[in-house]
């Protein structure tokens, strides 16, 4: 599947809009503001290229039930996370829990690292295999 000049045009034009919004929006960033820009950049690029008909690698999901407040957990998590992989608060079967998503990334994948790099740390993920990108 080839991909033509107009689209790779409108997906640069996509990314290089939110980069400026960025720079212009006149106060200083943080490294996560950086991050969450280059997330939202990645995730421009990934969407275009899906309405183009270009095969993309969907987004992996995994949730750790916690069932009561996940802000002591949520920070632990995130230490086990390679950089391809995030965890946020959200909501599960049980009441609270941590949900996690990324993209596989030279063998730093959902299923052969990060839930066995949780489970050495005794927290336990379930990937979702209903995830949606």
């Amino acid at each position: 599947m080839s991909i033509s000049q107009s689209e790779i045009e409108i997906i640069a034009s996509k990314v290089f809009d939110l980069g400026a919004e960025l720079a212009l929006s006149g106060h200083a960033h943080s490294h996560s503001d950086i991050k969450k820009a280059e997330a939202e950049a990645v995730s421009i690029v990934r969407d275009e290229l899906s309405k183009a008909g270009v095969a993309v690698q969907r987004k992996r999901h995994a949730i750790i039930e916690c069932g009561q407040s996940v802000h002591p957990a949520i920070a632990a998590v995130k230490k086990f996370l390679p950089s391809n992989y995030t965890a946020k608060e959200g909501s599960g079967y049980a009441g609270a829990c941590i949900e996690i998503e990324g993209y596989d990334r030279a063998g730093w994948t959902l299923d052969n690292y990060v839930i066995p790099r949780l489970a050495s740390g005794m927290i336990i993920a379930k990937e979702l295999s209903n995830g949606t990108d």
